[in-house]
This record gives C-alpha cells, sequence and structure tokens, in this order.
C-alpha cells in the first residue's frame, strides 16, 4: 500500500536556489510539498463541474458523455508486452487520448469528473485514484487543444471514512488563478502528513496549505509539459503530442 512521501532539500541550497528551483522543475521528480502561513487562498476563482451521463458501470471501463465532448477508456496489452491505459476525448472538432504506461502501477483511476473555467474557458480533468484507505488523484488541464497532466497526489482517509461511500464530487471544491490549480479539501475526512510510509516522491505533485479547517493543494500551470515520466518507467500524458514529437511509438 502506497503512502505520500514528503520530499526536502537542504536549507542551504533551498534558500540560494528557491527562484531558479520554481522556473525548472525536473520533470523526473515531484515537486517538494511546501507547507505555509500564508494566505495563499484569496482571489480564487472556483470552476464549474460538468454534468456528465455514465454510460458504462464497467469496473475498469467507462463512457461518459459530457457537453460538448465524450470520454472513454480502453486498457490496451501491447505487443511490446507493457500495459496501458488510453482515455479518449472525442471533441466535435478534434479527437485527444491521455496515455499512461501502468505496468507495476498501483494508482488506478476511475471515471474522471470535468470542470470548467469561464474565465480561462479551459477544462480541467480530475481522475479519482481508486483504493480502500487511500484516496487521491491525477489533475489533467485540457488548453489549447493540449492535453496536460499537471499533477497527482495519495492522501489517506481518516479511519472514520475508509468504508464510507465517499463522492469525490461532493467534497472537494476546484479553484484557478492566473497561474494555478488548487483542490481544496475539509480537513476531517483525511490524514493530512502520515509519516509511516514513504519512499514514494512520484505521487506527491503540488504544494499543500491550510486555512482553518480546509486543506489546499495547489498545481502550477504556467510551465507545463504535455507528458510527464517517472523514474520507475511510467509515464503519462498528450498520446498525440508524444507520438508526434516521437517521445513515444505508436502503442499496437
Amino acid at each position: 500500500m502506497m503512502k505520500p512521501f514528503l520530499i526536502s532539500l537542504p536549507l542551504i541550497f533551498f534558500s540560494c536556489l528557491y527562484k531558479q528551483k520554481e522556473k525548472s522543475v525536473n520533470k523526473e521528480t515531484s515537486v517538494s510539498e511546501v507547507s505555509s502561513k500564508a494566505d495563499n487562498t484569496k482571489n480564487l476563482i472556483p470552476l464549474s463541474k460538468i454534468s456528465c451521463n455514465q454510460e458504462s458501470t464497467e469496473t475498469t471501463n467507462y463512457s461518459l458523455n459530457c457537453k460538448n465532448f465524450t470520454i472513454s477508456n480502453t486498457l490496451i496489452d501491447g505487443s511490446d508486452q507493457n500495459r496501458y491505459e488510453l482515455i479518449t476525448f472525442v471533441f466535435d472538432d478534434i479527437e485527444k487520448a491521455i496515455i499512461r504506461k501502468i505496468n507495476n502501477e498501483d494508482l488506478e483511476t476511475s471515471s474522471p469528473i470535468v470542470y470548467f473555467s469561464n474565465t480561462s474557458k479551459n477544462y480541467i480533468i480530475f481522475f479519482p485514484v481508486n483504493g480502500e484507505n487511500h484516496f487521491g488523484w491525477k489533475l489533467y488541464l485540457y488548453k489549447n487543444k493540449v492535453l496536460y497532466p499537471i499533477g497527482q497526489r495519495v492522501m489517506y482517509w481518516k479511519p472514520d471514512y475508509e468504508e464510507s461511500n465517499i463522492n469525490y464530487s461532493d467534497i472537494l471544491t476546484v479553484f484557478e488563478t492566473e497561474d494555478k490549480i488548487l483542490v481544496e479539501i475539509p480537513n476531517k475526512y483525511i490524514i493530512k502528513n502520515d509519516n509511516d510510509y514513504k519512499n514514494y516522491p512520484n505521487y506527491l505533485d503540488g504544494k499543500y496549505y491550510e486555512k482553518k479547517d480546509k486543506s489546499y493543494y495547489e498545481f502550477p500551470t504556467s510551465k507545463i509539459e504535455y507528458y510527464k515520466k517517472y523514474k520507475n518507467g511510467l509515464f503519462e500524458g498528450d498520446y498525440n503530442k508524444m507520438i508526434n514529437n516521437k517521445i513515444i511509438d505508436l502503442i499496437k
């Protein structure tokens, strides 16, 4: 069972190179978690949740009919003996896809929750992570006809909620600023700082803040790539862009 890992940077290095670090984050590692006493929750714009009709109720496959597009997924056993998940978005004018290499991957997700920004006109696609006592998400931004993976997170239910049928969309609020996406969660549901389980840096993206009884997880959107590759050999991102730029070969 995976638990989040708190990545720390040496104090001297952090103080000297903070600005440079903000501008150039290694794509193969996660952003360091930072707790802050400053109020980073001002001037947030809440995103609207889009209604989508679930056309398939299978455990591993889903098909959603949303306003302006559809979303469906397929699990693929490739000819290279690897396993992949292909998540397809069909718009009126373009078809896009997310590809994930899922070998030895225990961050399985279920059908996404879709949010829309009335300000930027972008979509945020929130993929809930499945788990018995852990939960979390993979977060994507659809902007200018490109799908960007902007962060993933794993946390843990408090014991009172481990076996409850809580709907993610009922307890979460997603906000945006000019260059960030924030996910808000009531503190009562989660264990925020669990130090018993470590060494999983790939699953702890974003910065963490608290305000009153809420936790906020912040993900920058100003300088993002259309794909991520991790040290454990997994990857995910915009399938079309990855193929066109020869990041990966066509999955067969």
